[in-house]
């Protein structure tokens, strides 16, 4: 009896939940035990495009079947499961809520306690699903964070990895076809005994068919992957028209940045001279051009001068506070004389002594001080009585001389 792809769909699509409904389908299965390799081929393309609990029941399935075959000592189905049962298992693992691996852990425990598959295939499957619980808990790590590494996929990505998807389902169908034609093929074209006409046509009209169908999936595996490539080249070409403008904005950037660069120097090299030139005048003007001091203003004299230089305190001898009366008379001439010559704190040059002249020595006095003067100096004359001399005062407050 010959086993489609169709009938195989169809069975795993009115696969249940229910004891009943999963004994049912493996009976039908095991019965089909010579196509067990193209049943395990359509099995996991199912369980690929299945939601997470059609998965589970699915996974029940085959659970049924190797361990029914096992018991009746057949291992077709055995065979033809373990190469694929370590990606089964991590399809149906990823992604399922925690009671449905949980429920998938206690199969596997099951599978390793009742030798069902080697050891070998068993670690594998177990290495599997521990990797899909690490990579579980790193992507928990991650976003606890804030997000790691390649979580988003880009935009001008997104239809690649929708096309490659794509891809990816049309290989499985057209692999599964391709196997199940190749069989029919083999079976019917290069068999040595040839049955009758009349069953013979019937077959090769079942192989036509299959053919039919394998020749779909080829076709359509080959548009997935005319369009992965469409997509590809599109992403290249706009990658190459953005790399050109890059690399032409990049020597634009190069260009301006030489340009500020020599500005810069030359602005540099400007000031520098500018520098040099300003000390080479200051040198020059301080080497040719004399030094030149500014008049001094004309400032009084503070100071007397003397003693030592004075004739009339060499006559008197040392100054005293004590002393009441001078050691010698002078003339109220001679005496208004010394008190402009010390009045005006410089040493002028001894006036002439005329004894017919008596306004000598008084420019630059007032008429009154004149005529008292004047007045005093015909009473000495006229009496010939000593003037004395007042005693000189100081300021109690500074040491400034006031006559």
């Amino acid at each position: 009896m010959s086993l489609s792809d169709e009938t195989v769909y169809s069975k795993l699509n009115a696969l249940n939940e229910t004891q009943e409904g999963i004994v049912s389908i493996a009976q039908w299965v095991m019965f089909h035990r010579r196509h067990a390799k193209r049943f395990a081929q359509i099995w996991l393309q199912r369980l690929k495009e299945a939601s997470a609990p059609r998965k589970l029941n699915l996974v029940y399935l085959v659970n049924e079947v190797v361990q029914q075959m096992k018991a009746r000592k057949k291992e077709e189905f055995g065979v033809a499961f373990a190469p694929i049962m370590a990606d089964a298992c991590e399809v149906a693992y990823r992604g399922s809520s925690a009671d449905i691996q949980g429920k998938l852990r206690r199969v596997i425990q099951v599978w390793r306690q009742r030798a069902i598959f080697d050891v070998d295939v068993l670690d594998g499957i177990d290495a599997r699903l521990d990797d899909v619980d690490k990579g579980k808990s790193s992507t928990t790590a991650r976003r606890g964070l804030g997000g790691g590494i390649g979580g988003t996929t880009p935009a001008e990505l997104t239809r690649l990895a929708a096309a490659q998807s794509k891809l990816n389902n049309q290989l499985t169908h057209s692999t599964i076809a391709l196997g199940s034609a190749g069989d029919e093929y083999k079976k019917w074209m290069e068999a040595d005994a040839i049955p009758p006409p009349a069953v013979y046509v019937a077959r090769l009209s079942q192989l036509i068919k299959t053919l039919d169908i394998a020749h779909a999936a080829v076709s359509d595996a080959l548009s997935s992957r005319k369009e992965l490539i469409k997509n590809l080249e599109t992403l290249l070409e706009t990658n190459k028209t953005a790399l050109a403008g890059e690399e032409s904005q990049l020597k634009g950037v190069e260009e301006k940045k030489a340009r500020t660069d020599d500005v810069k120097k030359d602005v540099e090299n400007m000031l520098l001279s500018g520098m040099t030139d300003d000390k080479n005048g200051d040198t020059t003007m301080r080497s040719t051009t004399p030094d030149i001091e500014p008049p001094r203003e004309m400032v009084e004299a503070l100071t007397p001068p003397p003693a030592a230089e004075d004739p009339s305190f060499q006559e008197s001898g040392p100054f005293s506070f004590q002393q009441t009366s001078p050691t010698k008379t002078q003339a109220p001439a001679d005496l208004l004389s010394s008190m402009l010559q010390y009045g005006n704190y410089s040493k002028a040059p001894a006036a002439p002594k005329a004894a017919d002249n008596p306004m000598a020595g008084m420019e630059g006095l007032d008429a009154d001080v004149v005529a008292m003067l004047l007045k005093g100096a015909n009473s000495s004359k006229g009496n010939g009585a000593p003037v004395q001399a007042q005693p000189l005062a100081m300021d109690d407050d500074d040491d400034e001389y006031h006559p």
